[in-house]
């Protein structure tokens, strides 16, 4: 039995995971704005949470989950921009950076003792758009999602000696509106120009499968066709 934390888990990528990865003995507690809809037969608390600068949400995470250890956390959680740099509010800016990439530190903070103490394993999803001269010209969900490359690498330093293991996942484009189990039928949708959820779960289902003395740095999963990385 493991104890998983999925920050980011209502839809998409987060769900699949949440679905791929959390298992009949397992018990999981769910980090989103809106409840996740899972498929019976699992033991999920689900947390609201806004992570756009608000501590309090915050700090009722680690109260939900008390002294339990963490065996797994994902932090999935992330928005980008949706107009030109130039054309976006500075608030709007400043809520991508929070979801993104702020929002990662304060919760892997708040629940470090909860990791520490399972010898745990902390998946970071970032993005090939935080990749060097990956050509996104999303400013502040770029600078996010290389930051998070960053903070996972000053994390494994961090808790090299508690035998924790930081791993860094840099998906391109994913096919979010087919859901897990059906791969076949998003590479048909998308002329095979974006990674079905599936492909991802397998990768964090691998990651997590390997032996305390293994730690994956970092990965990165760009669609076949994709050119820009």
């Amino acid at each position: 039995m493991s104890n998983i934390v999925i920050v980011g888990a209502a839809r998409g990528l987060g769900l699949a995971l949440a679905e791929g990865l959390i298992g009949p003995d397992d018990r999981a507690w769910l980090l989103s704005p809106n409840e996740p809809a899972l498929a019976d037969g699992k033991h999920v608390v689900w947390i609201p949470v806004d992570l756009a600068n608000d501590n309090t949400h915050r700090d009722g995470v680690a109260a939900a989950i008390g002294e339990e250890p963490v065996h797994t956390l994902v932090y999935n959680s992330a928005v980008w921009e949706d107009d030109r740099f130039d054309r976006m509010d500075v608030q709007k800016l400043t809520r991508v950076l929070d979801i993104s990439l702020s929002g990662a530190i304060q919760i892997i903070h708040r629940l470090h003792d909860n990791i520490v103490a399972d010898r745990g394993n902390i998946v970071l999803i970032g993005s090939t758009c935080g990749l060097d001269n990956e050509g996104a010209t999303c400013v502040a969900y770029t600078a996010a999602k290389f930051g998070l490359r960053g903070a996972a690498h000053a994390l494994r330093s961090h808790f090299r000696s508690a035998m924790v293991r930081v791993t860094c996942v840099n998906p391109g484009s994913m096919a979010t509106d087919t859901p897990l189990g059906d791969a076949e039928a998003a590479l048909q949708r998308h002329g095979s120009r974006r990674i079905p959820v599936d492909d991802v779960v397998s990768l964090v289902k691998c990651v997590l499968s390997l032996s305390p003395a293994a730690c994956v740095k970092e990965i990165s999963l760009p669609a076949t066709l994709d050119t820009d990385v």
